[in-house]
């Protein structure tokens, strides 16, 4: 992401504001999802950094400027009338919420993960109790935090930003690392080698993952597993695990130049991503993202990935599988056409998407600088692959709806290029190493909704982007998105 400084703004009362109803998206008799613009309080100034559901039905949205309001009204039927009441103030950048089940909630700011209280039940907040300090500060304008998680033991996690630039205050330890803090509120550094780590969360079966922002030693963003002692490539904040509190082996020197395979090849703590995002076919700065457990509410993606993107103003979709123990996928479009770049998304009581936005400081696509949105499934089922998995000769491809055979078979149709990254230092990587690969045979599934590919020329380490061109459905609809990335890190044996 590129990040300028900003100011805090003034502060203040506690408030109920209502502002004018903004026209929905136009929508087709044929559009699976509807996306609503909400309506912000007139006069404030909302980038929506964090979102949580308090309450059952009621939003709270944090802003960079350091408030939280409660949103009310949402997930009513007319959205439009929604109504929005400042319950904090005064805090400083909070990029994260994570509500508790005694009602209190969980904020990280830049120098601390707090505890806010509302101790009188009229839905303000009284106190706020420091959890953890334990890192320090540089006053560089880059040290942003992001979190909390609380994994399966209820231990909490946050990830750090590198800093960027001057840091007046000097050169604090633990920046690009993934931080656990426990039960009594003491730091543990977990994971380093993180760039710009915008998003952190945990997947249904346990596992813990973050998002990372194409940059310097990064040559494309990523989605990666979280495991405790893993470097992930950047060499900015190596030399804290120098520190006795690092309990892991040394990451070792970060090699320069080398392809990404080769890196994890020469350094035994290397972690490969779970899925790369192709630059500015996937985006370009992946931010917050959710699983999918609205149980076939928000479409035919159950258990699968939602990401959002900052710079692009998009919604990403993402299928993971477990291969020889490391998680790995295919990264899908999704949705465009945002209003703003989006940074945090969290689901609805309905199964509604809800998706924080800002570009203050960043640069991003769309109309506005920052807002509220809201993407509900109308009931229609896009033609969409639906996922892509590895095989140990290729790859098995399910469909959202039946497809015409014709079109289907014939191995002229598809297309499927391979290539990797640079781990350097230099900004981002181009899509090297490049090569095609050949489809050898194409076997339909008896149900037409799935098929398997037989590929020659498959390589670990590699995206291999698979396009279609004569897909059909028994409609005769053409895919909506015919294109699909699979981050090949390990081929079935």
């Amino acid at each position: 992401m590129i990040c300028l400084l900003w100011s805090l703004a003034l502060l203040g009362n506690p408030q109920l504001l209502v502002g004018p109803p903004v026209p929905t998206s136009e929508i087709q008799a044929d559009e699976p999802w509807l996306l609503e613009t909400l309506p912000l309080p007139e006069g404030e100034v909302l980038e929506i950094s964090a979102l949580a559901i308090w309450h059952t039905d009621r939003v709270l949205a944090a802003t960079r400027r350091g408030e939280i309001w409660e949103v009310e009204g949402v997930f009513d039927k007319n959205a439009l009338d929604c109504s929005w009441r400042k319950v904090m103030e005064g805090l400083q950048e909070p990029l994260g919420l994570l509500v508790q089940k005694d009602g209190s909630v969980l904020v990280i700011q830049r120098g601390e993960l707090s505890r806010l209280v509302d101790e009188n039940g009229d839905g303000v907040f009284d106190s706020v109790e420091t959890i953890c300090d334990e890192w320090l500060v540089g006053g560089n304008y880059h040290e942003y935090n992001f979190g909390p998680v609380r994994d399966r033991d209820g231990d909490l996690w946050l990830t750090t930003n590198r800093a960027f630039g001057s840091q007046p205050f000097g050169a604090p330890k633990w920046r690009g690392f993934a931080l656990r803090i426990d039960a009594d509120g003491h730091m543990h550094p977990e994971c380093s080698g993180l760039r710009s780590p915008a998003g952190v969360g945990i997947a249904p079966w346990g596992d813990l993952f973050y998002t990372d922002n194409q940059g310097e030693w990064v040559g494309a963003s990523k989605l990666s597993q979280l495991i405790p002692g893993a470097f992930y490539g950047h060499p900015f904040g190596v030399a804290s695990c120098d520190d006795p509190l690092w309990p892991y082996p040394h990451p070792g020197e970060t090699p320069n130049r080398v392809l990404m395979p080769e890196a994890a090849k020469m350094l035994p703590h290397f972690q490969m991503p779970a899925v790369w995002f192709p630059y500015d076919e996937m985006g370009r700065s992946p931010a917050g993202f959710v699983f999918d457990q609205t149980g076939g509410r928000f479409g035919p993606y159950e258990g699968q990935m939602f990401v959002v993107d900052q710079f692009s103003a998009e919604v990403m979709r993402v299928f993971l599988e477990q291969v020889d123990g490391h998680w790995q996928g295919a990264c899908f479009p999704f949705r465009k056409g945002l209003s703003c770049g989006a940074i945090r998304v969290c689901w609805g009581p309905d199964g509604s998407m809800l998706i924080g936005e800002t570009d203050r400081g960043w640069a991003s696509r769309g109309s506005e600088r920052f807002g509220l949105e809201r993407l509900s499934w109308t009931g229609v089922v896009p033609f969409e692959m639906q996922q892509v998995s590895a095989l140990s000769d290729g790859f098995h491809v399910r469909f959202t709806r039946a497809f015409d055979p014709a079109g289907a078979a014939d191995t002229e149709s598809w297309t499927i290029d391979s290539y990797t990254y640079m781990l350097h230092s230099d900004y981002g990587s181009p899509e090297v190493d490049l090569a095609k690969c050949e489809v050898l045979g194409v076997t339909l599934d008896a149900d037409h909704m799935g098929l398997r590919l037989k590929v020659d020329g498959l390589r670990e380490g590699y995206v291999h982007e698979i396009r279609p061109s004569r897909m059909r459905s028994s409609e005769g609809v053409a895919l909506q998105h015919p294109r699909a990335y699979y981050t090949l890190v390990r081929i079935p044996r």
